[in-house]
């Protein structure tokens, strides 16, 4: 595996190792790879990535609503600062049931990217120690502003 790329030895590594979890690898362009997994053993692959594959940096997590698919697609951008490769990893959880474990004992940084994707989208990150609110008022009842039926009061201008 000497001569493959550090994108595709990432890809081919996870598909070995995870054949029945990962349902998606590729190398989308140099130094970008996405992957999507069953939510079911997203800990257990996240946890590979940080302890066996280098990625050691969460960037970032953000939802997409697919209300026509009655799912929510969470995304997990993470880096490997030795390697320069930044990995999508997505997983998908149904909008009626939208629970997923957290990924705090990972990288604890995703402390407050997973609050913000609760707080926006209503996706409970199951195992994290303080899913509150810190954007929206403690007192907000309109629902989830980031989720596709969400309704605005009032048009923009």
């Amino acid at each position: 595996m000497g001569l493959l790329k550090v994108e595709e030895e990432v890809v081919e590594t996870l598909k070995r190792t995870f054949p029945e979890y990962v349902v998606e690898a590729k190398v989308q362009r140099e130094k970008r790879v996405t992957v999507v997994v069953k939510r079911e053993r997203l800990v257990e692959i996240a946890r590979f990535l940080r302890d066996n594959l280098q990625f050691d940096h969460i960037a970032s997590v953000s939802g997409v609503d697919y209300p026509e698919k009655n799912e929510f697609m969470v995304v997990y951008h993470v880096w490997s600062i030795p390697k320069k490769v930044l990995v999508a990893l997505k997983t998908s959880v149904p909008r009626d049931n939208p629970h997923l474990s957290s990924l705090i004992s990972v990288w604890e940084g995703v402390n407050y990217f997973e609050r913000e994707t609760w707080e926006m989208f209503g996706i409970i990150f199951d195992g994290h120690p303080n899913l509150s609110r810190f954007l929206l008022p403690e007192d907000w009842d309109r629902g989830f502003p980031f989720r596709k039926d969400f309704k605005l009061r009032t048009k923009p201008e």
